[in-house]
């Protein structure tokens, strides 16, 4: 059994999860399907396994070999929802004139190409938390307070970054 305070969380994260489509689980992630697991209950590649098998009949599998006689698997990915962001405008907003273009300029570099920089600002791509830091140190750079610094749009969404 596991303690409140756990159960508690994982039902919230399932219960966001749950309004997953099968469609929404990418076709690289390799599933599990080892009912005996015992990090069945937290572990994403379960989650996405019993959702996926509605409508895949083939793809990339984590075999039950994976789990050790000592509990562990090295395959085992955390079920988690984290907080993704679009958006730069507001951002932008805040800066000094003679910052705007270099700031911009790196913030671009970030993301490898000008195409990935306004994917990122239209949220055809989604920033997980490590990137908005990672852009939000840019800022920090130049001498910018970033604690009242914020993406024009924010939104829960299961992370599947980690596979």
């Amino acid at each position: 059994m596991l303690p409140l305070y756990l159960h508690k969380r994982i039902m919230m994260e399932n219960d966001t999860l749950l309004k997953l489509r099968p469609s929404d689980i990418p076709p690289t992630l390799a599933l599990c399907f080892n009912a005996e697991c015992p990090h069945r209950a937290q572990c994403m590649r379960f989650f996405a396994g019993q959702i996926a098998n509605q409508e895949r009949d083939h793809g990339q599998t984590v075999f039950p070999s994976s789990l050790k006689a000592d509990g562990t698997c090295r395959f085992f990915f955390q079920l988690r929802v984290i907080r993704v962001a679009w958006g730069f405008r507001s951002l932008f907003k805040t800066i000094r004139h003679e910052d705007y273009a270099a700031i911009r300029w790196r913030v671009k570099r970030k993301f490898g190409s000008d195409r990935n920089f306004y994917r990122y600002n239209r949220g055809e791509y989604k920033l997980t938390p490590e990137r908005q830091a990672e852009v939000l140190d840019i800022f920090k750079r130049y001498g910018y307070d970033t604690t009242n610094l914020h993406f024009e749009h924010y939104e829960e969404q299961v992370d599947f970054i980690g596979t």
